[in-house]
């Protein structure tokens, strides 16, 4: 039975994603996922998922236990899949098929977006034999402790509320969607793990990103930028939000090849390969687009 979440299962599914996620990642990546041993970090994505977008977590029940799942983000130009799971214990009987096609149902005539692990055929060829097609690369990196990335820092600033409307304008221009709530929720920061930060070059707004800071996702991203030098500005600053001993992952795209160049020679590494992958229309990107995987909604 597709049913949607309710808020008492939500450490049910936090149990979930932290098994599934971690199963997968140690038998194809010699690796976990999620750091530590508790799967109460995986609270993480019902609870800022559920605060962006209400009601909007699939789950398939069996027997009474939920046996997958999957967050799903509703915007104004797209939709956008979040984290799907299947429990290692319901393997093999179609349910992230199930889950897909429920969620395209009610997308309706809107694209339908997503970023995928590329090292993962299973779920590339579940996304490709629904229709989608990938349409960017992008590369995993990160900073090994120690490494120091200042580039830029005098065109950057802390973003502000009242920088909402042109991120969301940027965004719609290189993009092609919009997702203005995103941009608040993260600026507001009731949960206190967002940070953001943009650059200006003579008045102009040219790029922006943001960082979450939680035990279970340290990232930079979501971001849009004009040129790669904004993005590499952008990436020292946001840096330096981390502690010591935290490695935030970021994506970029591969095709960028002076700004992969620039993080390779400040002493970043790869540590995956990912695909944004869209179902239906999606405009040529302009700029630099860095996208994440908390929150899921570009």
């Amino acid at each position: 039975m597709i049913r949607s979440l309710q808020q008492e299962e939500w450490g049910e599914v936090a149990e979930l994603i932290f098994r599934s996620t971690n199963a997968w990642y140690e038998k194809n990546l010699n690796r976990g996922c999620f750091p530590g041993g508790e799967a109460s970090v995986c609270a993480l994505f019902p609870e800022v998922y559920e605060a962006l977008d209400p009601g909007c977590c699939l789950v398939v029940e069996i027997e009474g236990v939920i046996a997958a799942s999957c967050f799903y983000h509703p915007r104004e130009t797209h939709f956008s899949l979040g984290i799907m799971n299947v429990s290692p214990d319901f393997g093999g009987r179609g349910l992230a098929g199930k889950l897909l096609n429920e969620i395209v149902r009610r997308a309706g005539e809107k694209p339908v977006r997503l970023v995928s692990s590329a090292m993962n055929l299973d779920s590339y060829s579940l996304y490709t034999r629904a229709g989608f097609r990938p349409v960017a690369l992008y590369q995993d990196l990160y900073f090994p402790a120690g490494k120091v990335l200042t580039v830029g820092q005098e065109r950057v600033r802390e973003a502000t509320l009242g920088d909402v409307g042109r991120m969301m304008a940027l965004e719609e221009e290189l993009v092609g969607i919009r997702r203005a709530g995103d941009f608040r929720h993260f600026l507001e920061n009731k949960a206190g793990i967002w940070r953001g930060w943009v650059t200006e070059r003579e008045g102009e707004l040219t790029g922006f990103l943001f960082a979450v800071n939680h035990p279970g996702s340290r990232m930079l991203g979501p971001g849009v930028m004009r040129e790669w030098e904004d993005a590499l500005a952008l990436i020292s600053r946001g840096m330096k939000v981390f502690g010591d001993g935290e490695s935030p992952v970021f994506l970029v795209p591969a095709a960028e090849q002076d700004l992969v160049s620039a993080l390779y020679e400040a002493g970043a590494r790869n540590c995956e390969l990912h695909l944004a992958q869209v179902l239906g229309e999606a405009k040529e990107v302009g700029g630099i687009v860095m996208p994440t995987f908390m929150p899921e909604t570009g």
